[in-house]
């Protein structure tokens, strides 16, 4: 149940910054942005940081819920970092 709640938590905050982050670019860009490219990065956003957080969470990452939210930033270069340093770095410190 505890996860749940990080889930539901990790989803609300997922959603408030990136919607405010598209008022702030449709508001302040001298271009206008059309709705129909809006809804595909959010939709791309949003898949990128929950498999994020639910990878970082399946492999036991500490800060699951941090990766889930960098995976918000950009994509795919959040994904890539994330996979380059959670496969790669960590698995070779570990060996």
């Amino acid at each position: 149940m505890k996860a749940n709640k990080k889930f539901i938590l990790f989803l609300v905050t997922s959603i408030i910054c990136v919607s405010f982050l598209f008022f702030l670019v449709q508001q302040f860009s001298d271009e206008k942005i059309p709705l129909g490219l809006l809804i595909i990065l959010f939709t791309l956003l949003m898949a990128q940081a929950v498999y994020i957080f639910f990878d970082a969470k399946n492999s036991g990452e500490k800060y699951y819920f941090l990766w889930g939210l960098f995976g918000l930033l950009n994509f795919p270069s959040s994904l890539i970092i994330y996979l380059l340093i959670t496969r790669v770095i960590l698995k070779d410190k570990n060996r």
